[in-house]
């Protein structure tokens, strides 16, 4: 007997984000590479300590690590880190939120195939 898979009708996984800016953005963020599933796994124990230094450095690394994992995205928005702080007003409180929201996205995923 014959497997159909069909493309067509696959769900991917998807975590919609609704940002902070007057549009209210929609964001389909999908799945993410590889290795930005490690960085994000290096990063998150030390997060809210990281963002409690208020590091200049390592502010600008978190920022930047959002918006890449954000830009892994079904709606062909890619936003900068600059977007992030200025146009979609995401503070320290917003990227902890969000980094706690991508990793139980993420551990869904990993579950769900297993």
């Amino acid at each position: 007997m014959a497997k159909v898979l069909d493309f067509n009708t696959v769900e991917r996984p998807v975590l919609e984000l609704i940002m902070q800016d007057e549009e209210r953005t929609h964001i389909k963020v999908g799945t993410p590479t590889e290795s930005l599933v490690e960085e994000l796994a290096e990063l998150a124990p030390q997060l809210e300590k990281v963002l409690q230094a208020e590091d200049a450095d390592s502010i600008a690394a978190i920022y930047d690590l959002a918006a890449r994992l954000i830009n892994c995205n079904r709606s062909f928005i890619k936003v900068t880190p600059e977007d992030l702080r200025g146009k979609f007003r995401m503070n320290f409180e917003s990227l902890v939120i969000f980094f706690g929201a991508y990793v139980d996205f993420i551990n869904e995923i990993t579950s769900a195939k297993n």
